[in-house]
């Protein structure tokens, strides 16, 4: 049985992110949406971008929230690529292939433009429609 969705996205999408994962939630599931730099350290977007951190401490942050991403996806039963508009970044191409190795069944909110990596999609599908699917299973 599905408990834990591990949502992997730009952070462009962070709110839209979260309000999918909240839809989720109320479905009874566990989701795992990433947490921007500015959440995981209590800093405001505008500190970062006015250069208020030199570029060691935020390189440094960056790579701890993508480990820490990282074993997110490790802990999760189910990938849900959050591609608003088909946009992956490289990130989250670095997420699919990891849940690749980790065998994860990946699903994405939007059809994958790459021809490689939409054989990695299992399904394309809205988070409510998703939920819908692994309630069933």
């Amino acid at each position: 049985m599905v408990r834990v969705i591990c949502f992997c996205g730009s952070f462009k999408f962070y709110k839209e992110m979260e309000k999918s994962a909240k839809v989720l939630r109320k479905q009874g599931f566990q989701v795992i949406v990433p947490q921007p730099s500015h959440i995981r350290h209590a800093h405001k977007p505008q500190d970062l971008k006015a250069g208020r951190f030199d570029d060691a401490t935020l390189t440094k942050w960056e790579g701890e929230g993508a480990y820490q991403h990282l074993a997110n996806i490790r802990k999760s039963d189910v990938v849900y690529i959050f591609n608003k508009g088909s946009y992956l970044g490289p990130a989250v191409t670095v997420e699919i292939g990891y849940s690749l190795a980790l065998d994860k069944p990946i699903f994405s909110k939007a059809p994958v433009k790459d021809i490689t990596v939409t054989n990695f999609i299992k399904a394309v599908m809205s988070p409510q429609r998703l939920g819908d699917v692994l309630r069933i299973k």
